[in-house]
């Protein structure tokens, strides 16, 4: 279901060069230069997915100097694009951090999955802790390694879209899953890397680029999910070619969700657009209490994504917006009568460009969430207002020399909020709505009476070496913050490739270690709420924190397997907390002074398709996946709110075929995935009725059975199939057996 990378594959050469635009070196649109390189190094499926820590760091910035050969017959099913250089935060690509293990899950494999969302697709992903606040994407909350959710951070092509006001808008992206080509999870904190926010991991959301590649995918792989037959035109010459899809999803609970994705190219240009709307009246969910059927009455989603994007050689413009109403019964407490609306806006433009051993990149963001929430749905008394803003400025350059990859760079950010509870008074006569009788329509959300604003200024400096099958890194970063002043972090790596794939049978393998040192500013909702039974700090500090890792990979024609221990010393972690004496805002933020975390990630995957000696039309893959977290900390006797965390999380897939057809493109084929959830939450929560009641572990099964030709694909789908009863926030009852019905069409 998902990959697990860090090192080197197989190896895939082209021994004939040639000038058309879809020739290897023409379609990277970028200089290269042909030099003696190790056979490690020389590896094209190593662009696509990042799995070769000593491949990476040479091409940190500069993936200019590849000399590659086709691929034999024998030796390759699936044919692999070159255009994947990956721009992450405001450095090197996210599969770049060359000392980690990055998991990866592609679009076939999403395609293959019941989902509608991103965060859907998340849930399935080792050691990811998805929760939800009701359903259809209402409101999910993304945390890592027993952390919280305003310390991962995400990012779409490589620009952070968090939310400064909380982390739990930072997944309310503006994009259908059918314009995702990837997406990848690094775990654990990557400052260097990835960025401050980056304090328990990082996920990226990658887009379709089809620019030069005259075919993406190899049609006659058995039941291969969105195989795009018309790619094979696509992007040849300069002739304007495009790609269309349409996708209905209806099923139970009013369940409606209809997209549409196109992708066109000519030449060096491409545009994705994408546009969707999803609504559910509600869900139902098994057993409820009389309070929890009350909730359930005010469940109901609405919301509808705009995304457009453009690419012409080195510059990549991305604009987003999203609109969202949802139902919040028991979201935050016990009224069940909750309504929270959110509108996000989202736009960047990014510009690379490389001369010999130099590469330059220069990139702009700006990102704002509206928020109205209401305790008692249609009362704007107990209710909040916050209009939330993010704007960036990065500029990072890097040089390529016998040493290895020197990068430096900075980073601009300014953070921003309007709010009715948030901040300061900086309006005493500016607008209070959250009062009966106030016309939205005359909302000014820049003229709310209080707000916060804070500048900060990140610069780092990395330097890669290799030697052979060893290679290092070590990076050192500044953060200055105009509330919190200065703080830095940095991080020390070394990998070794104890096995190369010469093509001796014997496989390819890496072992590595590392040390990172991570900084996390609080968000404006930690220092300033005071509403409900909640009670911002204004005295909060910074978070920090110090994780090392030893981990390892193993690749042998289908096989994989990855490995992953962890130990993080956490200082300052951020929780609100239960205080029993102040009766009105019980839950305080507060800084835990000290938490020491451990875990390990372990991953197997088995794919035949990959294995030119045990190829099977039959079985497409099949997943295990298993993580473990330890904090130590008593969450009972903390009285922690956000700190329970998933202890154990055991994920098993299988992809199979069902029927075959010898013509794949015209009669189709059918075909059924299957994943298996197992998880263990610590910590306990407060029920509906009042009661202290501790998190049970539960186990979910949710498949989808599919057919589909060349163009057309009709699935059945259905999540959480034996109708578990469980709970992932506090009280509120997670959706029972919930079936869709989707057909997809290719135009």
């Amino acid at each position: 279901m998902f990959k697990s990378y860090s090192f080197v594959c197989q190896r895939l050469r082209f021994r004939r060069l040639s000038r058309k635009g879809y020739a290897a070196f023409c379609s990277m649109h970028r200089e290269v230069t042909i030099g003696r390189v190790k056979a490690a190094i020389a590896n094209l499926e190593l662009l696509k997915a990042g799995k070769a820590a000593l491949l990476v760091i040479a091409t940190l910035i500069t993936p200019e100097a590849f000399a590659l050969e086709e691929p034999d017959e024998s030796s390759a099913h699936r044919q692999f694009s070159v255009q994947e250089v990956l721009v992450v935060a405001n450095k090197a690509e996210l599969q770049s951090d060359a000392y980690r293990i990055v998991s990866t899950i592609s679009r076939e494999e999403i395609a293959a999955l019941p989902v509608s969302t991103v965060a859907d697709v998340l849930q399935y992903l080792p050691g990811l802790d998805i929760r939800r606040r009701g359903a259809n994407n209402a409101q999910v909350d993304l945390s890592m390694r027993g952390g919280t959710f305003d310390q991962v951070l995400v990012l779409l092509n490589g620009v952070p879209v968090n939310d400064a006001q909380t982390g739990h808008y930072s997944l309310h992206l503006p994009l259908s899953t059918l314009l995702v080509e990837r997406i990848e999870v690094l775990q654990g904190a990557s400052a260097i890397t990835a960025g401050s926010n980056a304090f328990a991991g990082a996920v990226n959301i990658v887009t379709r680029d089809y620019r030069g590649n005259p075919r993406l995918y190899n049609l006659s792989e058995p039941y291969n999910a969105q195989t795009d037959g018309t790619l094979q035109a696509l992007s040849q010459g300069s002739k304007f070619n495009a790609l269309s899809t349409l996708k209905l999803t209806a099923g139970m609970n009013a369940f409606l969700h209809p997209e549409f994705a196109f992708t066109g190219t000519m030449g060096e240009v491409q545009v994705n657009a994408s546009a969707e709307y999803s609504r559910a009246d509600g869900y139902y969910a098994p057993a409820p209490s009389e309070q929890e059927a009350q909730a359930l009455a005010n469940s109901e989603c609405r919301w509808a994504n705009i995304y457009l994007q453009t690419r012409w050689r080195g510059l990549d413009v991305q604009l987003g917006t999203q609109y969202k109403d949802a139902g919040a019964g028991l979201f935050y407490g016990g009224s069940t009568d909750q309504f929270d609306a959110t509108r996000t806006a989202f736009g960047s433009a990014t510009y690379t460009h490389h001369w010999g051993p130099w590469s330059l990149q220069a990139r702009a963001s700006y990102r704002a969430n509206y928020d109205r929430y209401e305790w008692h749905r249609g009362q704007r008394l107990y209710g909040n207002f916050h209009f939330a803003q993010n704007a960036a400025a990065a500029v990072h350059a890097a040089y390529a020399s016998w040493l290895g990859t020197t990068t430096v760079g900075a980073e601009l950010r300014n953070e921003n909020i309007h709010s009715t509870n948030l901040g300061d008074t900086i309006y005493p006569n500016g607008q209070v709505p959250n009062v009966d009788g106030f016309d939205l329509k005359n909302l000014d959300v820049l003229h709310l009476v209080k707000g916060a604003n804070r500048l900060s200024v990140q610069y780092f400096a990395r330097q890669t070496f290799h030697y052979e099958r060893l290679s290092a890194s070590i990076g050192l970063s500044g953060i200055y913050n105009t509330t919190f002043g200065n703080h830095f972090t940095g991080g020390a790596n070394i990998g070794y490739e104890y096995l190369s794939g010469d093509g001796n049978g014997r496989g390819n393998g890496s072992v590595y270690i590392n040390a990172q040192r991570a900084v996390r500013m609080p968000t404006f909702t930690d220092l300033y709420y005071n509403a409900g039974n909640q009670l911002g700090n204004r005295d909060l500090q910074p978070e920090k924190a110090w994780t090392f890792s030893l981990g390892g990979t193993y690749n042998y024609r289908g096989l994989s397997l990855t490995a992953d221990g962890w130990y993080r010393r956490g200082t300052n972690i951020i929780d609100w907390v239960y205080v029993p004496t102040d009766t009105k805002r019980p839950y305080h933020a507060m800084n835990q002074q000290l938490i020491n975390s451990a875990g390990t990630e372990i991953t197997a995957v088995y794919r035949p398709s990959n294995d030119h000696i045990v190829h099977s039309e039959w079985l497409r893959s099949v997943t295990l996946s298993y993580a473990y977290t330890w904090l130590d900390l008593d969450l009972h006797e903390a009285q922690s709110r956000y700190l329970d965390y998933l202890s154990h999380k055991l994920v098993v897939g299988l992809e199979h075929g069902i029927w075959v057809s010898r013509d794949t493109k015209k009669i189709g084929v059918l075909a059924a995935s299957w994943t298996l959830r197992w998880q263990k939450r610590e910590g306990d929560y407060t029920s509906a009725e009042g009661v202290v009641t501790p998190y049970k572990p539960v186990l979910l099964l949710d498949g989808s059975i599919y057919w589909q030709n060349e163009r057309v694909k009709i699935s059945a789908e259905c999540t959480n199939i034996t109708n578990r009863h469980y709970y992932d926030y506090g009280s509120l009852l997670m959706p029972g057996a919930w079936g869709t019905l989707a057909i997809e069409v290719q135009l």
